[in-house]
């Protein structure tokens, strides 16, 4: 990938996908790189599962399960444009139920059934299988040329990947393989004819529950046994999607102790899963000001601080605590930006090593909040690196 730019490198595939522990931006991100790519004539999806809205509120627009075209200026004499919408987890996987319900008289006793009703979202795998379907259904529709997700906060790495494999290791399991049995009735009688272990389960059940809820659960099971096979293919039609050839990783972190502990936990286990990273990009990094490198040498003397608070009016007492309070400010603000370099130096070797990129968004002086601090953001993954950050690891 020598000489491509970052934008070449990202905007070139279907799905940018923005991966990392909660609180690190992920979501700010995938909102600038959504905007970035319009702007660069793509036309653009961005999907976010964030619950705060945060995205919604820096675009200045509500969202929600069906996807909204955002303005954006500048965009009229360009191909591109932005839309955004918000996961609806469990409009998510009712469509999956209307997808391969075998007919509508089985899907309306689906969604009509009270087991159904209770447990649809656990069914999906949680946030983290309704995000990667919604993205799946999204990409088929072909209606975008790149999609960027801001996936939910993993409580470990990885989570939302492994999601479509919990599915398929669900309907492949011993337990469902009792439960959806050819010749279970759905009558008061039904669980007779079950194996011995299900027998010994449903009894269970009976008596814990009653027998309403067995026959909601055994009508439940009925249904579901006959889209399996549809679920299970569409589980590994999510999989090959997201480690295809057209996804984009980009891991968010920041300098934070917790979120580098949290980025190398993501490259340890990279090794099994073949995601095709492509960048990490670390978020609200102490730097000086335009990037340049704070020298020791240069520190202004208490006497030469002392000097301009008194040309600026201060008397001779209160200069002297000015600049004795300035330098203790520049010495604690120093000392973090040795700590957050050093703490992302543990991540360059193995960034370089993946042939990622590597960026640094500054800590800006104000939340960002609104579309020209979502350009800001943008700009500084995507534009030159100055070589004080040691920004591109490979390119």
């Amino acid at each position: 990938m020598s000489g491509r730019t970052i934008a070449e490198r990202l905007f070139s595939g279907r799905l940018i996908v923005c991966v990392g522990c909660g609180g690190v931006g992920k979501t700010t991100v995938a909102a600038a790189l959504g905007i970035e790519a319009a702007r660069a004539g793509r036309r653009t999806l961005v999907l976010t599962i964030d619950p705060a809205r945060r995205l919604a509120d820096a675009l200045g627009v509500e969202l929600s399960g069906e996807a909204r075209e955002i303005p954006l200026p500048a965009l009229e004499r360009s191909s591109g444009s932005l839309s955004a919408l918000m996961l609806d987890m469990k409009r998510t996987f009712d469509g999956l139920v209307e997808r391969f319900a075998e007919n509508a008289e089985i899907r309306e006793r689906i969604f009509a059934n009270s087991i159904y009703q209770h447990v649809s979202d656990a069914l999906a795998g949680s946030a983290e299988y309704s995000a990667m379907e919604r993205v799946y259904q999204v990409a088929e529709s072909g209606d975008y040329d790149l999609i960027v997700v801001d996936t939910p906060p993993a409580q470990h790495a990885l989570d939302f990947l492994e999601a479509p494999q919990r599915l398929i290791d669900f309907l492949d399991s011993r337990w469902v393989g009792l439960l959806i049995h050819p010749a279970f009735s759905a009558s008061r009688l039904g669980f007779r004819l079950f194996q011995r272990g299900a027998q010994r389960i449903l009894r269970l059940l009976e008596g814990v529950t009653g027998l309403a809820f067995l026959e909601d659960l055994s009508e439940f099971l009925l249904a579901f046994e006959g889209m399996a096979a549809g679920f299970r293919e569409r589980a590994t039609e999510v999989r090959a999607l997201l480690l295809g050839p057209e996804s984009r990783f980009v891991l968010v972190t920041g300098p934070e102790p917790e979120s580098v502990r949290h980025a190398q936990e993501f490259f340890d286990r990279l090794e099994g899963f073949e995601v095709p990273l492509e960048g990490l990009i670390a978020n609200r990094v102490r730097q000086w000001p335009e990037g340049s490198a704070f020298a020791v040498a240069s520190e202004p003397s208490r006497a030469e601080l002392e000097q301009v608070f008194t040309e600026r009016g201060e008397s001779r007492d209160a200069a002297a605590a000015s600049a004795r309070a300035t330098l203790e400010m520049l010495a604690s603000y120093a000392r973090r930006v040795a700590r957050d370099t050093d703490s992302l130096d543990v991540l360059r070797p193995r960034a370089a090593a993946l042939g990622c990129f590597l960026r640094e968004i500054p800590e800006l002086d104000t939340d960002v909040h609104d579309l020209e601090g979502l350009t800001r953001i943008g700009r500084h993954v995507l534009g030159p690196a100055s070589p004080t950050h040691k920004a591109g690891a490979a390119s």
